[in-house]
């Protein structure tokens, strides 16, 4: 692992009355209407920059005015936070680079309260405090507010490794190069993968509580009804990918936190519900409605959350996408493992093809951007448990003797058939194309079971 300052702790030393940092690029993805930006803008703008600095607005929606002293680029081929975060780090020229979420009101210090400590050379990321903004108006935002649900600390406490959300994370630009940036192509859980992806990589993630933002969270109930069944959908693209790692459902950690609190009030230990009037008002007729209304929301939001368990990760693509539709344009659909990962031949191959598609198992640890956004690629792991249900009732209906050929030479550690099931369907869309595996048997044989279950032939010559 490398680092850009050669092993020695980030400089320190105080100049004039003044922390002397490295430069840094600021980076938020925006993708509100004109009167937005100019809210998200402003922010940019108070910010206490130095020289060297970068204040960049990466335009996710494609309604940003220009702004001086704010690099705004376009980044709406894909609407996702993702895509507009590696858009702006692509322009982003210091060694640091603060991704900062426009739903965030940060204090004018903030990048300087990033260098108030030493930064070790190991440290990939350091995560800044997210706290709720006082101003909610609605009860959907004094919810969100109650369950500070972007806070770090519980984040670090994760069972399985430690996340970052990227509302207000500050990222080493040689870890974020390492590991290729955010994963395009997904919806939510981008920020959580791509924090264990860079402690995968050698790299730690650090706490920074004195480089604090509010948040201001969703306002109105369809908001945060959609934005739990994102949420949900992200856990169970992350419990695909990262194998140990089982998403678990509200309901069961609400059952926990009830659980908790009758053990606290049987020790005599009783504290009132975050978000709710203090423990002199608890009692009150104005607390305990507060309390019910968030625990409706609990079970409410309980339910989105197992809705969104099912549901496809994948974002939605603007027109002119490799992504969108292809029309049945496609003459070669390639069967891959990880791909795009930097430095495979196979990746150089596939840029040579006209007309390819490429369908592939997962994403790579590290991941050539440039190669994702150029090629159409689906993934198996972004098929939520709906799809994969829809798509093997579909095949078993249409072709089950297809179906029950797969099972019947199924060998065993080979994916089941409810897992290639949607892939093959998507297959069936490019009737014409030839099947080719890049890969090793592993790959030959997924790909030959595609093929035929869509009804077609492999092409299995080598590249």
């Amino acid at each position: 692992m490398t680092t850009t300052d050669g092993g020695h702790h980030e400089a320190q030393s105080r100049s004039a009355g003044r922390l002397s940092r490295p430069a840094v690029s600021v980076v938020m993805p925006f993708a509100g209407d004109q009167a937005s930006a100019g809210t998200a803008l402003q922010t940019l703008l108070e910010l206490q920059t130095r020289l060297g600095d970068q204040l960049i607005l990466a335009d996710n929606s494609g309604s940003a005015p220009s702004a001086d002293g704010v690099e705004v680029v376009q980044a709406s081929s894909e609407r996702s936070p993702a895509h507009a975060r590696n858009v702006g780090a692509g322009q982003a020229q210091g060694d640091w680079i603060l991704f900062l979420d426009a739903d965030c009101l940060a204090p004018r210090s903030l990048i300087d309260d990033y260098f108030g400590e030493p930064i070790e050379p190991d440290v990939g990321a350091l995560a800044g405090a997210v706290v709720p903004s006082p101003d909610g108006a609605t009860l959907a935002a004094q919810y969100g507010a109650a369950r500070s649900f972007l806070g770090h600390e519980s984040h670090f406490a994760h069972p399985y490794l430690p996340r970052a959300v990227a509302a207000n994370l500050l990222v080493r630009r040689a870890a974020f190069e390492q590991v290729g940036g955010f994963y395009e192509g997904v919806r939510a859980a981008e920020d959580t993968d791509f924090s264990w992806r860079i402690q995968r990589a050698g790299w730690r993630l650090e706490l920074r509580p004195q480089a604090r933002v509010e948040h201001r969270y969703r306002q109105t109930l369809s908001e945060l009804r959609r934005q739990w069944r994102g949420y949900a959908a992200g856990r169970a693209w992350l419990g695909r990918r990262y194998e140990g790692f089982e998403p678990e459902p509200a309901l069961r950690r609400a059952r926990g936190r009830v659980w908790r609190v009758v053990a606290r009030r049987g020790a005599g230990r009783v504290t009132p519900l975050p978000g709710a009037p203090g423990r002199s008002g608890a009692g009150s007729p104005a607390g305990r409605i507060q309390r019910g209304r968030y625990r409706l929301l609990d079970a409410l939001l309980g339910v989105e959350e197992l809705a969104g368990l099912t549901l496809s990760n994948r974002p939605l693509v603007a027109r002119g996408s490799p992504r969108l539709d292809r029309d049945g344009a496609t003459q070669v659909v390639l069967v891959a493992d990880r791909f795009p990962a930097r430095g495979d031949p196979l990746v150089d191959f596939a840029r040579t093809l006209q007309r390819a598609r490429v369908e592939a198992v997962a994403r790579p640890e590290s991941v050539d951007v440039d190669v994702a956004r150029a090629l159409a690629v689906d993934y198996r792991e972004d098929d939520g448990a709906a799809a994969r249900l829809a798509a093997l009732a579909h095949l078993a209906v249409r072709h089950p003797v297809r179906c029950a050929s797969d099972v019947i030479h199924r060998r065993l550690g080979e994916p089941r058939l409810g897992a290639l099931a949607p892939a093959a369907l998507r297959l069936q869309q490019d009737a014409d194309a030839r099947v080719h595996p890049l890969g090793g048997e592993d790959v030959r044989a997924a790909a030959r079971r595609l093929a035929a279950l869509a009804g077609g032939s492999l092409h299995d010559a080598e590249p």
